[in-house]
């Protein structure tokens, strides 16, 4: 037959946060100095204690996870705003540097001319969105779903100097129900030079 001491040695070995709290709610009890009288069980109050304190400590560690969830929610939404912001601007700075003149320019589309043929780049402000065509292709978003974008091209060129081309940039991640763990957006503004046509 298997002594007391042997289970609480094996509910040690097989359940080791059982066997603390058991131990703890042993320490908690008033020791007889009678063996006689010994209690099986735990009193009322000591229950009442032990469901306090494992329910304070569930609440913090729920309240944890629920502060640690928020950050990587607002960290994925400014990782997404930059990442989407390094690449249109990279892009556009690489075309534009690339380019030999500037064919057509308003606040809303711009028109490249390189060697391998015409790059438009358009701001839809209707889809909130930038799209680069090359010569007679499809254009395509620089964007991803998930973002919003908006901005405007600007003539910064001197007269029979330099051919410059402002930007302002601005990229919003998409948020429709206003969740302030999903807010994230970050602007730019920057020119750059044709130096193709030297």
């Amino acid at each position: 037959m298997i002594n007391s001491k042997s289970k609480i040695l094996n509910l040690k070995r097989l359940c080791p946060f059982v066997y603390l709290h058991f131990r703890f709610i042993s320490n908690l009890r008033p020791q007889s100095s009678d063996s006689c009288h010994k209690r099986n069980g735990f009193t009322l109050v000591e229950a009442i204690i032990y469901l306090a304190i494992v329910s304070i400590i569930l609440v913090s560690i729920s309240y944890l996870i629920l502060d640690i969830m928020g950050s990587q929610s607002k960290n994925y939404a400014f990782k997404e705003v930059d990442q989407n912001l390094r690449f249109i601007s990279n892009n556009l700075t690489r075309d534009i540097k690339a380019a030999s003149a500037i064919t057509s320019l308003s606040s809303t589309t711009l028109v490249l001319a390189l060697s391998a043929g015409a790059i438009t780049y358009n701001f839809d402000g209707a889809n909130k969105k930038i799209t680069r065509q090359v010569g007679s292709n499809p254009a395509a978003d620089l964007n991803s779903g998930q973002v919003e974008v908006l901005g405007s091209f600007s003539d910064l060129s001197y007269v029979n100097r330099t051919e410059n081309i402002g930007i302002h940039l601005g990229v919003n991640y998409k948020n429709p129900d206003n969740l302030p763990d999903f807010r994230g957006s970050a602007q730019i503004d920057f020119a750059v030079e044709l130096r193709g046509r030297r």
